[in-house]
């Protein structure tokens, strides 16, 4: 008889036992592919046919409901491929057990759905980019976000202008969202080969230019400038950037800006629905409201720079949520 490594096939409840580190470079290399299914396939693999690994990634699970969300990510990413991007979006919201309000005036529904409009808001969850994808019901809506959610959602690829992600510090990280936060930053740098520096801000300038020229062409585009977690007091200036691209061009009279606010919602709302992935269950409300649309001519002057426009972008996002959110 042959021995166990021999006879077992590679995959299957009877694959052979693999090292940690030949896992972990399959996850990292199915990961940069950006292909559906190839990295949830990796990481069971990885968890399935490893020691050290599998143990690891179990302490994960206790902080971060990693391996749940590895199978959810790979679910939206057929559902959008098989529905378009905003139904597909709303069914994995639905997944989590959570139900989508959209509160909005009918001049906010025009704006949002059927005219150049840069849409900007905070951006307490992972969820929020997608709730708004549904609220627009349109297929040329554009998504500035962390450029490594492509590789976790391939499907989403068209539609996401990619940002490379800061390398703030940890104690940044915990301050926006605690200590899942943290492992989750610290798992997509693991497995992502960001840029860096003078590069990382020329790639997303790169990104911003490309969300004002989208509108200009009569496109929706988001952007989240508090750069999410609990705590976006400060505003990065992306939104002033792209706003300020807009006032130049010739179409702007027609351009609207749309702020969007994500209620009462934090990331562990999105892991409590994770770790409960498929149960029976009341679904949860969550909300998006919409303030009026405002023509970019009337609240974005010529000779403002980017910081100017992002503060005033900033206080008039502050009145949307003034009475709603403490």
């Amino acid at each position: 008889m042959g021995t166990a490594s021999n006879r077992h096939s590679e995959t299957g409840p009877t694959a052979r036992i693999l090292s940690s580190r030949r896992a972990f470079g399959r996850v990292r290399e199915a990961f940069a592919g950006c292909r559906d299914g190839e990295f949830a396939a990796a990481y069971a693999d990885a968890r399935w046919r490893t020691v050290g690994l599998r143990a690891a990634l179990s302490l994960v699970d206790r902080v971060l409901p990693m391996t749940p969300m590895v199978q959810f990510v790979d679910e939206v990413s057929r559902l959008i491929r098989e529905r378009g991007l905003a139904e597909g979006c709303a069914a994995g919201v639905r997944r989590l057990g959570l139900d989508c309000e959209f509160v909005l005036s009918e001049d906010a529904a025009s704006a949002l759905r059927a005219s150049p409009v840069l849409v900007y808001g905070n951006h307490p969850t992972v969820l929020t980019p997608f709730l708004l994808a549904a609220a627009a019901r349109r297929e040329d809506v554009r998504l500035l976000m962390l450029a490594y959610v492509r590789c976790l959602i391939p499907s989403i690829g068209p539609y996401l202008l990619p940002l490379q992600p800061r390398s703030d510090r940890d104690w940044v990280e915990y301050r926006r969202g605690g200590l899942s936060r943290v492992v989750a930053r610290r798992l997509a740098r693991a497995v992502f080969k960001s840029r860096e520096g003078e590069a990382a801000k020329l790639a997303n300038l790169q990104s911003l230019r490309e969300g004002a020229r989208h509108v200009a062409r009569g496109g929706c585009t988001a952007i989240f400038p508090g750069g999410g977690g609990r705590d976006e007091a400060t505003w990065y200036p992306g939104v002033g950037q792209i706003a300020r691209e807009l006032r130049a061009s010739s179409g702007a009279r027609e351009v609207f800006l749309l702020p969007a606010f994500e209620e009462a919602r934090s990331e562990a709302h999105v892991y409590a629905g994770l770790r409960r992935l498929g149960a029976e269950r009341e679904p949860e409300r969550v909300r998006v409201r919409f303030g009026e649309p405002r023509r970019l001519v009337d609240l974005v002057d010529a000779g403002d720079d980017a910081w100017a426009v992002t503060a005033r972008l900033q206080a008039d996002f502050r009145t949307l949520c003034a009475g709603v959110h403490p």
